[in-house]
């Protein structure tokens, strides 16, 4: 559907925002009252606290690659949830290597306000330490 679509194609805008150390785009994709949960991490509420995890993440601009296996896409009106497995490796300016697999949910809802009507945004992204998502991804992984 369209929907579905519109969906992948944040998936693939987060990622593209991110590898490019984009913090403003990134940011455009939360609502302002979204919910981060990573793990490891204190759960982020709102879009400064989330702009504040991400900024030193984003300007250290470390050679990162990110990747998404979608597993399920649901839409009930203006609420959708995606979860995916996930795998992100980084390279930082010492050499370090650092790699995290598992699994994401991301809750969307549709923005019906500032002239983007219809846009779907993050409400709610958590990501996990899972035992069946593990390197290498797999070829359709995006």
């Amino acid at each position: 559907s369209a929907d579905v679509e519109a969906i992948c194609a944040q998936g693939r805008a987060w990622i593209r925002a991110f590898k490019a150390g984009d913090i403003d785009g990134l940011m455009a994709l939360y609502r302002p009252d979204a919910q981060v949960a990573l793990h490891g991490q204190r759960k982020l509420d709102g879009i400064a606290a989330i702009r504040a995890f991400f900024a030193p993440a984003l300007a250290a601009r470390p050679d990162v690659q990110f990747l998404l296996d979608v597993e399920d896409i649901q839409v009930h009106g203006d609420i959708a949830w995606l979860v995916s497995g996930y795998w992100y490796t980084s390279i930082g300016r010492d050499g370090q290597r650092y790699e995290d697999a598992g699994r994401s949910l991301l809750v969307y809802r549709r923005d019906r306000s500032r002239g983007r009507v219809g846009e779907w945004q993050i409400q709610v992204d958590i990501d996990q330490a899972t035992p069946d998502v593990t390197f290498p991804p797999p070829p359709a992984a995006f």
